[in-house]
């Protein structure tokens, strides 16, 4: 449950990062207890980012995490404890999607010897990325291998 609403905080800081800190500062304001409620959601999320699962969470995760690179100085006061984080948690949850993209194309290779009526798709695909077999070749300039 922790994660889910974490998520959901993630999504408003992606599509509206004044929105999000407007409204988190509206809750810090409101009760005094909940001052640090900002700074303790970032550490939450930068403690849970190995725990987003599965391709959407991790999306989801990826995301935010781009939005805080390219987050207004503004709310630059907000963030300076994680930022350390960012990058680390960022090559993590690319290194879980590679894994996630390449087990669910095994998945599909396995699919394929069924018998199963492929013109009614099953399920909702999350897209291909055509980048795949570079995304190897960047992970290891990122770590400077």
């Amino acid at each position: 449950l922790r994660l889910m609403l974490i998520q959901v905080f993630i999504v408003i800081l992606w599509l509206n990062p004044d929105r999000f800190f407007q409204t988190l500062n509206t809750v810090a304001a409101n009760d005094p207890s909940t001052q640090s409620v900002i700074g303790n959601f970032f550490n939450q999320w930068m403690t849970d980012s190995e725990l987003f699962a599965g391709v959407h969470d991790r999306r989801v995760c990826s995301l935010g995490l781009c939005t805080l690179l390219r987050i207004d100085a503004k709310y630059y006061s907000a963030i300076s404890n994680i930022v350390p984080k960012i990058l680390p948690n960022c090559i993590h949850i690319y290194q879980g999607l590679m894994k996630t993209y390449q087990h669910n194309n095994e998945d599909d290779s396995e699919d394929d010897t069924d018998d199963d009526d492929d013109s009614v798709p099953s399920e909702i695909d999350d897209g291909d990325d055509e980048n795949i077999e570079h995304e190897d070749d960047f992970l290891g300039k990122l770590k400077g291998k």
